[in-house]
């Protein structure tokens, strides 16, 4: 069944470029005959302004080179833009004074031996690990995490500060956590989520929840005490992580707007972008999409597709 309709007195805009294809940690993942070119600021550039021309006026901002690009535009463009900020690269979720992902073999080790259930850690163990080693990878001979060690695992506030104050000036909205969080979910440290989510809120960011697994972590946050404006999660007609019935039945469940980000991950949803982003929007019930592309043209044509399907319906209002 589809997701219920419901009245919302705010909307996400529909459409967001990612700002990955554009800073040094993600660039790789794009398309190489595109590699030398996505160094170029003028070219990346370019490829902001021809979704802005299509449409577009959100922008995904994780680094200080996405958030100079912004800058750039707003100056040469008449309509206001939205940056949507993401820290979730080195924000500050510690263990002993190293970041959380340094110690993802033994944190993904640990949850695979004891702590995720069966059917997620049989999954991992057994398919994921190899068909999606970025996300899932890990060396099996790594020591496992005790209860103490995960008790010793920490936010270091003034780094997450600092990566929230380059966004300052340009972003409404923050999405945080990313992988820290479904590390933090699975090993019992939600208190660690709320720190994370209060140094938001002090910052005047809305807050938005990033996840990889969110048929595991929006439950679990569903039911907690963290209350944050949204989430963002990838998935798409094909998959998602971990289940992808079960990461749609989250998405239904909550009423706070949901992003979806790798919506095109997959060569048949390539072939069909009108039916891939239409699903996600009218199936899954989602309120934005997140995409990443290398390309000008690429930015034209899925910023078109969005907003004729999402026409007159691409308000940005300040939520209450």
């Amino acid at each position: 069944m589809d997701r219920e309709k419901k009245e919302k007195t705010s909307r996400l805009p529909s459409i967001i470029l990612g700002g990955d294809p554009f800073s040094n940690q993600f660039r790789y993942l794009y398309r190489t005959d595109r590699w030398w070119k996505l160094h170029d600021p003028n070219y990346c550039l370019s490829v902001m302004q021809s979704a802005y021309d299509a449409g577009c006026r959100a922008f995904d901002l994780s680094f200080r080179e996405n958030v100079t690009l912004f800058k750039r535009l707003a100056e040469q463009v008449d309509d206001p833009i939205i940056g949507f900020g993401n820290p979730t690269w080195e924000q500050g979720v510690m263990y002993k004074d190293q970041h959380l992902f340094f110690i993802r073999d033994r944190i993904i080790h640990t949850l695979v031996e004891r702590i995720w259930p069966d059917p997620i850690a049989k999954l991992v163990e057994e398919k994921l690990s190899k068909d999606d080693v970025l996300v899932f990878g890990y060396d099996r001979n790594v020591d496992l995490l005790s209860d103490n060690e995960i008790n010793e695992i920490y936010l270091a506030e003034d780094i997450f500060r600092d990566r929230l104050s380059i966004f300052k000036g340009s972003c409404q909205y923050v999405y945080f956590g990313g992988s820290d969080v479904d590390y933090l979910v699975s090993l019992g440290r939600m208190d660690l989520v709320e720190e994370m989510l209060e140094v938001v809120k002090s910052e005047e960011f809305n807050p938005l929840l990033l996840c990889q697994y969110p048929s595991l972590v929006l439950p679990e946050i569903e039911k907690s005490d963290i209350n944050v404006y949204g989430y963002v999660i990838p998935l798409n007609r094909i998959w998602s992580w971990f289940d992808h019935q079960s990461s749609l039945e989250a998405v239904w469940a909550t009423e706070k707007p949901v992003i979806a980000f790798m919506a095109l991950s997959h060569k048949d949803l390539r072939q069909d972008i009108p039916g891939a982003l239409r699903w996600l929007y009218e199936k899954a019930g989602v309120e934005s999409i997140l995409f990443g592309t290398a390309t000008p043209e690429h930015a034209k044509e899925t910023t078109e597709i969005a907003i004729s399907l999402r026409k007159n319906k691409d308000l940005i209002i300040d939520p209450e």
